[in-house]
């Protein structure tokens, strides 16, 4: 038990190491035209698919061309990172969190290049807006002495310049097809675990001021909880579970005062939005709270509560990395968990994966939680578990 319990703490001490300051990496970004066009986009599939800290974005356009062969600049605007303790030499040419840039326009791969200029800010709407940053056939591009120098003046470690990646693509007359890829890095905060914004409100500035065709599927992995922002969207029933899981309403205050959002659990699976003369008006807004926030969330008022029971109650609230449930000086003693505690958290991979319990008090406990969807064809196996799930069922088999 002694093995098992210091590689837990020693994993969790590790990452809340670093999750004590938020750091902001990335944001995704539609393709823009940069200057005046006639072209619209009639159909646009946006995939965003995590893989560990990292996501992986697919973007598959359709634009139309109405009249003759043209060339047209086309951008993608990258907002820059803050709080990342970058030298400022590594922010510069490329965005040092995005990678495999790559977009192919009618079968034909292009290159591209990168301007740096004046940063964007988000109005009172929360879009965000930029300045005009080209003009007279040329980008107001900063140099590397300039964006170093502005780090340097800049509060809290922000970067006051942004990454405009832009290259030239022919559009024939009738239909093109465009295709995007490229990665970036996970941000994460002091009360997420988690999250990433994705600026959907510049495919508005295509001739057609919308998208005629949109469909958004996003995959965070399996046994994943997550909440997306109810900005573009109004009820969870317009998205399409592709998979095991559910999605409910949610309202904390503690993540957006004005508006509310949807937590989606999904045991297996992802999730998909789709929507005809798509006019987006809001931004895409991914978070997951660690299990800290919930805690503290759940019971800021309710001090004389034990933490053995704080934590078996947070744990209700979404599906949590297992070597999360221990972080490194959150309890002020080594908590003393009763027998039926310490069967809940055994048991915890077991129900992440739907088993269906015949003891009356797991299935009790694990029916009231918000995430639990049994799962008929699991019985109980734990081949396919990590090691820091194994290594979990024997902490909490040892006595």
């Amino acid at each position: 038990m002694r093995r098992a319990t210091i590689l837990l703490l020693f994993c969790l001490s590790a990452f809340f190491a670093f999750a004590n300051d938020g750091v902001f990496y990335a944001a995704g970004n539609q393709l823009i035209p940069i200057t005046e066009t006639d072209i619209s986009v009639k159909k646009e599939v946006l995939t965003i698919n995590r893989v560990g800290d990292h996501l992986e974005v697919t973007v598959y356009y359709e634009f139309f061309n109405p009249v003759g062969e043209k060339e047209l600049l086309v951008g993608f605007e990258a907002q820059s990172p803050y709080n990342s303790s970058l030298d400022p030499i590594a922010l510069f040419p490329n965005h040092p969190h995005m990678r495999n840039f790559n977009v192919v326009v009618n079968g034909e791969p292009l290159q591209y290049e990168i301007a740096h200029v004046q940063t964007g800010r988000y109005d009172e709407n929360e879009k965000y807006v930029l300045p005009p940053y080209y003009s007279n056939g040329q980008f107001k591009d900063w140099s590397k002495k300039q964006c170093e120098d502005s780090l340097k003046a800049w509060d809290y470690n922000a970067v006051p310049f942004d990454y405009v990646y832009h290259f030239k693509a022919k559009f024939r007359p009738g239909l093109n097809i465009v295709q995007h890829t490229y990665e970036y890095d996970l941000s994460f905060s002091v009360g997420e675990e988690f999250e990433f914004p994705y600026v959907l409100t510049a495919a508005n500035r295509w001739a057609n001021h919308q998208i005629d065709d949109f469909t958004l599927n996003i995959n965070m992995g399996d046994r994943e909880s997550f909440r997306i922002k109810k900005s573009f969207f109004e009820k969870p029933v317009e998205w399409s579970i592709n998979g095991l899981g559910m999605a409910t309403n949610c309202d904390w205050p503690s993540w957006d005062t004005v508006k509310s959002g949807v937590i989606f659990h999904l045991q297996e699976g992802g999730i998909s939005f789709h929507k005809q003369n798509f006019h987006p008006d809001g931004e895409l807004f991914i978070a997951k709270d660690h299990l800290i926030a919930c805690l503290w969330s759940d019971w800021k008022d309710e001090e004389n509560i034990p933490v053995e029971e704080k934590l078996i109650t947070g744990l209700k609230s979404q599906y949590f990395a297992l070597d999360t449930a221990f972080i490194s000086g959150f309890f002020e003693e080594t908590p003393k968990f009763s027998p039926n505690q310490r069967r809940i958290l055994r048991n915890l991979p077991f129900a992440y994966r739907g088993y269906k319990f015949k003891n009356k008090q797991l299935r009790k406990y694990f029916e009231s939680t918000q995430w639990y969807i049994l799962n008929p064809k699991y019985k109980g196996e734990m081949e396919g578990f990590s090691e820091k799930e194994k290594a979990w069922v024997i902490l909490w088999s040892e006595k």
